[in-house]
């Protein structure tokens, strides 16, 4: 070991290894801590827009299209508003249960710029459907 360039290298080596374990360990920590949660809740949904995907009106069903934690979700839709919604148009849900939600036209909420930029929608006092 009196070759300065092998204990160079020795010591290269040591560290390397020394970083490349504590890169993985690092990776398992924060893996550990990450939480999976796909399940789609009531308060992910309201207050979030969406598309009309087959038409309905007040007296009947339809279905709409919600972008629901970066995948979008199609719900059994009814209208919450004496209105008929036509396919493509712009939604803003206001209620859910199961797989069902209550839905009002976008341009029934009047300003909707602020909404739109990423804000969602919380009414005080939520109604049970």
């Amino acid at each position: 070991m009196n070759n300065p360039i092998l204990k160079v290298a020795c010591i290269s080596v040591i560290v390397g290894l020394f970083c490349g374990v504590l890169v993985v360990w690092l990776i398992h920590v924060q893996r550990r801590r990450q939480v999976v949660d796909s399940l789609v809740r009531s308060n992910d949904v309201v207050g979030r827009f969406g598309t009309v995907e087959i038409p309905f009106a007040q007296s009947s069903q339809g279905k709409v299209r919600v972008n629901v934690k970066g995948s979008l979700v199609d719900f059994v839709a009814f209208a919450d508003e004496p209105k008929e919604f036509s396919k493509g148009e712009h939604i803003f849900v206001v209620a859910q249960k199961g797989n069902k939600v209550w839905v009002v036209s976008e341009s029934s909420l009047g300003n909707t710029n602020s909404l739109k930029s990423g804000n969602r929608f919380r009414p005080e006092n939520p109604e049970e459907t």
